[in-house]
């Protein structure tokens, strides 16, 4: 979780509140309990990220990524990072 929050230019708390308060992101987990994130979770974690810079609030930066990340469709899932 640290390594996808720090290539996302967030903190760990703040990706833990994105995926609780607006389900961003659902990463699957591991038999240890371990978050699995895909390319897709990074790109629409980025796009978040880069429309809150924009001044977006966050609830309608996560709407809109989500919005963005629907038209795209899926992404292959390569990153693993841990809780």
């Amino acid at each position: 979780m640290a390594e996808l929050a720090e290539q996302v230019g967030i903190s760990p708390a703040t990706l833990r509140a994105w995926e609780r308060r607006y389900a961003i992101v659902n990463p699957r987990r591991t038999q240890g309990d371990y978050r699995v994130y895909s390319r897709e979770d990074l790109h629409v974690l980025q796009s978040m990220k880069q429309l809150i810079d924009d001044g977006w609030t966050p609830s309608f930066a996560a709407r809109e990524a989500a919005r963005r990340r629907d038209e795209i469709g899926p992404a292959q899932s390569t990153r693993t990072t841990a809780t």
